[in-house]
């Protein structure tokens, strides 16, 4: 089962990545809901989801994941991607190597919550579904077009 859900996570990697080649210097600093991340700051948090993830499994504290997010700052869109790209491969070889035993293996986060790895692997798909979705409507609410299929 899991190198199915490896599959969908490609795909969804896939499409991340088309995303950010649509995005350009003059939508960056563009906040399209007021109360919520700009298109940079999506981009930024996107990037540092599968890295980040893929330690909170591992058990880091809050000041370790606190570290990660300080020191995996991009400052160009380029940089977003290569965070993107490591932090996806690092996290599918992680995965794939998992024996069944091992993904039933419970951990807890640094937030108390108490997690099997293949649920965890559940919920790192579905943060970037969110926000793939999240910049996905970005561009429509900026008058952008969006030629990308997010579902195949």
């Amino acid at each position: 089962m899991i190198n199915d859900a490896i599959k969908q996570l490609q795909f969804i990697s896939d499409t991340i990545l088309e995303l950010f080649e649509q995005v350009d210097n003059e939508l960056l600093n563009k906040r399209p809901v007021g109360n919520k991340m700009s298109v940079w700051e999506v981009c930024q948090h996107l990037s540092q989801i599968p890295g980040a993830d893929l330690h909170i499994q591992k058990g880091y504290s809050e000041q370790q994941m606190t570290n990660y997010y300080q020191t995996n700052m991009s400052l160009n869109i380029q940089e977003v991607k290569l965070i993107f790209i490591t932090g996806i491969q690092d996290l599918i070889s992680n995965f794939e190597n998992l024996t069944e035993d091992e993904l039933e293996e419970r951990f807890t986060t640094y937030w108390g919550s108490d997690y099997s790895r293949a649920e965890w692997f559940i919920q790192i798909v579905n943060h970037l579904v969110h926000h793939r979705m999240q910049l996905y409507q970005y561009f429509l609410l900026l008058n952008q077009e969006v030629h990308i299929v997010l579902f195949r």
